[in-house]
């Protein structure tokens, strides 16, 4: 954090909020909630991240799940963290696809994505967080 957001016309960045799509690798579309978010010179801070149990979708154990913000531009940083008893624990992704845990279970998660200017990566051109939920179950 600390750093400062502008927006570059040259960015090709879309002038709304970008909205992920997140998806399971059989094809499992999982709902998102909105977090914090600067964009296009305005930033929203929401106090906690929120977490909607009414929107858990059953999605299959170890499965991967993709992240895609659907800009032409990629992000340059997308941090995504899973919530367990209370703490956060950084899930590696590439590129924002990771694994799902092999334990069945319902699983929390967290993501941060920021696109950087490319003439000096301190400067933010947009970011935004969203956190979603998925019930992890053994395949049949």
């Amino acid at each position: 954090m600390g750093s400062k957001q502008v927006q570059e016309p040259e960015s090709n960045l879309p002038q709304k909020l970008p909205t992920p799509t997140i998806q399971s690798e059989s094809g499992i579309s999982i709902p998102a909630i909105q977090g914090s978010y600067c964009w296009g010179g305005t930033c929203v801070d929401y106090a906690s991240l929120i977490f909607e149990d009414n929107s858990t979708v059953h999605v299959f154990a170890g499965e991967d799940l993709s992240i895609d913000m659907g800009t032409d531009v990629p992000p340059d940083e997308i941090s995504i963290s899973e919530y367990v008893d209370n703490r956060n624990a950084s899930v590696t992704s590439t590129d924002g696809t990771f694994q799902l845990p092999k334990e069945p279970g319902t699983h929390y998660y967290g993501a941060f994505v920021r696109w950087s200017s490319p003439q000096d990566s301190q400067i933010s051109l947009g970011d935004t967080s969203f956190t979603f939920v998925v019930r992890v179950v053994e395949k049949k």
